[in-house]
């Protein structure tokens, strides 16, 4: 697991850890022979370690029928698993313990819903509004639908044709489909997209087989979203046709709400171990044929370590809007990261909870450490 992305070689080099230079594996190397009579340490700081690199594990749940299979196919996530219905008849409710809990709708919450989903941390849950295409008579129904269920919810609620984004994801816009859309473009009513059953009905023409295979690949609400694009630009191809549906499904701003709370999550949990660390740090027993201690706040004063510390801070929701503008935790260069630090320092000594002081000062650490390193001030 890296603890770096979206960084060039250049930043890499100067304090931001990378995968390859991973200081943890030395660290536990070196515990092993460090240890003495307290053979404990290189144990539990191996669990430490571990627990951290674990991928954090997502759950997609909701009411039956919601669209929940459909939902964890669209998001193909290796970390995402489905659990049982929630309130289903003579079952107990799913447990939700999951780092981040993706909750399925297909409508309005009903009082089941609300009731588990009062019981959820909302940094940790995504509602996702399911078969959006079904709600009013436009997108933008479905998008005021969500807001309005955000606030009621005090849940992010996005909109999502699940469905469709699977097709995108499984499949490709044939050239039978195309000349089927072609067609219907040109000739084909507006009202032909009301109802599945008027858009293969006998009456709208001969070509009902070809009619019925588009409804079954791509849905009504792919096919509307398709001719739409046709009768704009008569010229499109099925490449891009293909990426319009992909777009109209709404499983883009998901995917990427979820990739957030995935790095959050992971950010965080490298904050817990910095805690772990320091506390078997402190318990280890200096002398008695081990110098384990010594292993240990080498690790957490290194360059490593404060860049744990600095992403955990950062993510830690107490302070995490304060970060909202940064395009990435690294800073473009040494007056960038001198200039974030001087503006973390200030925010540790402002009025707040010791919880987002300590999220601060770490921040404000690692920005100091990135400033010598870039500067070249710490050699």
């Amino acid at each position: 697991m890296s603890t770096a992305t979206e960084f060039n070689g250049r930043m890499r080099e100067r304090g931001v850890p990378t995968r390859e230079q991973d200081q943890l594996d030395r660290l536990l190397a070196d515990l092993r022979g460090a240890a003495g009579s307290d053979t404990q340490i290189g144990y539990h700081a191996s669990v430490a370690v571990n627990a951290w690199r674990r991928p954090p594990r997502i759950q997609v749940t909701g009411r039956a029928h919601a669209g929940r299979t459909t939902v964890l196919h669209a998001l193909a996530l290796m970390s995402a698993a489905e659990t049982g219905p929630v309130d289903e008849p003579g079952t107990p409710d799913p447990e939700l313990d999951a780092d981040i809990v993706v909750y399925v709708l297909s409508g309005a919450p009903l009082p089941a819903d609300r009731r588990v989903l009062a019981t959820l941390a909302p940094e940790h849950t995504v509602v996702v509004l399911n078969k959006a295409d079904a709600i009013g008579s436009r997108w933008g129904d479905a998008v005021v639908a969500a807001d309005q269920y955000s606030r009621e919810l005090g849940i992010l609620t996005l909109p999502v044709v699940a469905s469709l984004a699977v097709r995108t994801r499984a499949g490709a816009v044939t050239d039978d489909d195309m000349a089927t859309l072609r067609r219907l473009a040109a000739t084909a009513d507006l009202s032909l997209t009301l109802s599945p059953d008027l858009f293969v009905s006998a009456a709208a023409g001969p070509d009902v087989a070809e009619r019925e295979a588009l409804l079954h690949r791509w849905d009504l609400y792919g096919v509307t979203c398709a001719l739409s694009a046709l009768r704009s630009d008569p010229d499109i191809g099925p490449h891009a046709i293909l990426q319009l549906l992909h777009a109209v499904s709404g499983i883009d701003p998901l995917h990427r709400l979820l990739h957030r709370r995935y790095e959050q999550v992971s950010a965080l949990r490298g904050g817990e171990l910095l805690d772990e660390l320091a506390r078997l740090a402190a318990r280890a027993v200096p002398g008695a044929g081990g110098h384990a201690r010594d292993v240990l706040e080498d690790y957490l004063y290194g360059d490593d370590a404060m860049w744990l510390g600095l992403c955990a801070g950062l993510a830690n929701p107490s302070v995490a809007h304060l970060a909202a503008g940064y395009p990435s935790p690294a800073p473009a260069d040494a007056d960038d990261a001198l200039h974030r630090a001087a503006r973390w320092r200030a925010v540790v000594s402002s009025d707040m909870s010791p919880v987002a002081r300590r999220a601060a000062l770490r921040v404000h650490n690692g920005y100091i450490r990135l400033w010598e390193r870039m500067s070249s001030a710490g050699l």
